[in-house]
């Protein structure tokens, strides 16, 4: 079962009417899109450190696989001379063959290797610019002080607001 046409013309619909009641609402409501992209920035840092962290481990990894390798291609290079000195030569085309195959499984680890750390260089770039807005970004939302009846109207106001952004929030799948 799937969305028939009319129904993602409905669900498209439906989505652009909440984006832009969002919008009015955050235009309107300046310390909620403070707050809204504080959260954002935060949740984008963190999954951009949790993409460091794997990158660091597939980095660990590959450089594990290209030791194990050359460990590897050493033996058969040892097993070929070996058969060279037994004068073996069906035994020597097999270690030789060996260890082709592990050079070539060598330089596809080194070629991961290398898309890696590009990656890593990159997410780190990425990790510092989301620092740097969130640190441009407004992090102090005001505090409104309720000393009179108008104030106190006017924190209502506001927490009622913050509840209905959070609902349009919940609608959107935010």
């Amino acid at each position: 079962m799937g969305f028939g046409r009319g129904a993602m013309e409905w669900w498209d619909e439906l989505e652009a009417t909440l984006s832009a009641k969002l919008d009015d609402f955050l235009q309107a409501n300046p310390d909620m899109a403070a707050r809204l992209e504080q959260e954002t920035l935060s949740e984008q840092e963190a999954q951009t450190r949790r993409l460091l962290q794997q990158l660091e481990r597939d980095r660990q990894n590959l450089e594990q696989k290209i030791r194990n390798t050359a460990k590897d291609i050493r033996l058969w290079h040892e097993r070929q001379l070996l058969a060279e000195q037994a004068k073996r030569p069906d035994l020597v085309a097999a270690a030789r063959q060996r260890q082709e195959t592990l050079m070539q499984q060598g330089k596809q680890y080194w070629a991961e290797l290398q898309v890696n750390q590009k990656r890593r260089q990159q997410t780190e770039t990425l990790l510092r610019q989301i620092q740097a807005k969130r640190q441009q970004s407004p992090t102090t939302i005001p505090k409104r002080k309720t000393a009179s009846p108008d104030a106190v109207e006017r924190e209502f106001q506001a927490l009622e607001i913050e509840r209905e952004f959070e609902k349009l929030k919940r609608e959107m799948g935010r």
